[in-house]
């Protein structure tokens, strides 16, 4: 009885001395924790500290300083190692310190998609918030095009929606539907009814045999019977026999007095000679012609045959779209 009386207070003693102990291990863990950290990040070492690191919460370092993991040190140098790229670690870092990120960064696409990948990984929300801002931002100019940007037409798809605005090189550009052939007739005065002094303009043809093309003018269109100055006139294909994807055909340097042909007993005419010539009732006769490229740069190779697969052929719908 009296050795079991002598064991059990040295025993308690035991206890109590490792608890103590762990309790000064545990102060002096959260004593470093708080303080200066060596990171050695894929053999690049960073000098930082934890408030910097842990400023967003439920991120990785957040978790990593928290005590829910038990951090290791390399005993030569004190350095916790993150098997990540050092390299660009520096500017995950940078935006620890600052909460910015740089206009170069920004604007360097392959290292803004390799630090998304890195933001991510550490879960830092606010950076990968910052660094996803250009798709955001593509996404609701894509949004509007599609809603918004050509609204009542009825010839083009969403992607050739987005594909003509950045032929005209703003994406969020807003077009305006001032003739639709099935609706206002296809006669020519009826397209210059509606289209003459309307300021830029794009012209959408579909060809009976179901292919898309056309041309855009800054300039108004007119019945004067002239040739215009238009050195932003362009071409393009959306769809046609051989799969071209959508194209923009630019005018030739030497041929931009000839960029539009104004005549009222025709519907639109790009270039002299004539590259797009749309006829009178152009849905009722296989008239209507191309004879590209006469005053547009063929950048694909098709000449003639490039939009319908012949140079003569008849309409089944055109719509023209100005400004709004």
């Amino acid at each position: 009885m009296i050795a079991v009386i002598i064991f059990e207070p040295l025993r308690m003693n035991v206890h109590n001395e490792e608890r103590e102990w762990k309790d000064i291990k545990f102060k002096l863990s959260t004593t470093l924790i708080k303080g200066k950290v060596i990171l050695d990040v894929g053999g690049h070492k960073y000098t930082t500290s934890v408030d910097t690191l842990t400023r967003e919460q439920n991120t990785f370092f957040a978790a990593l300083f928290s005590r829910r993991w038990k951090l290791e040190r390399d005993p030569n140098d004190n350095t916790i190692f993150i098997d990540r790229d050092g390299e660009l670690f520096k500017y995950i870092l940078a935006y620890l310190r600052t909460d910015k990120i740089s206009n170069d960064i920004m604007a360097n696409e392959s290292i803004r998609q390799l630090l998304i990948i890195e933001a991510e990984y550490f879960c830092i929300h606010n950076l990968i918030h910052i660094l996803t801002e250009p798709e955001r931002k593509r996404q609701e100019e894509e949004r509007f095009c599609i809603e918004e940007g050509f609204s009542n037409g009825t010839l083009l798809q969403p992607e050739h929606k987005l594909k003509l605005n950045e032929f005209y090189g703003k994406s969020n550009q807003k077009w305006e539907l001032i003739y639709r052939a099935t609706h206002d007739g296809f006669r020519a005065n009826a397209f210059h009814s509606c289209c003459d002094y309307e300021g830029p303009t794009i012209t959408i043809i579909q060809s009976n045999n179901n292919y898309i093309f056309g041309g855009y003018t800054r300039i108004s269109w007119t019945s004067s019977g002239q040739c215009v100055n238009d050195g932003t006139a362009f071409l393009f294909t959306l769809r046609n026999p051989y799969n071209i994807p959508p194209t923009k055909y630019t005018i030739k340097s030497d041929r931009v007095a000839n960029a539009i042909y104004h005549n009222n007993g025709y519907g639109p005419i790009f270039g002299s000679g004539h590259d797009i010539l749309i006829l009178d009732n152009s849905n009722s006769n296989n008239r209507s012609y191309t004879n590209f490229p006469q005053s547009y740069n063929d950048t694909t190779g098709y000449g003639k045959n490039t939009f319908t697969g012949a140079d003569y052929f008849t309409t089944s719908g055109i719509e023209v779209f100005k400004l709004a």
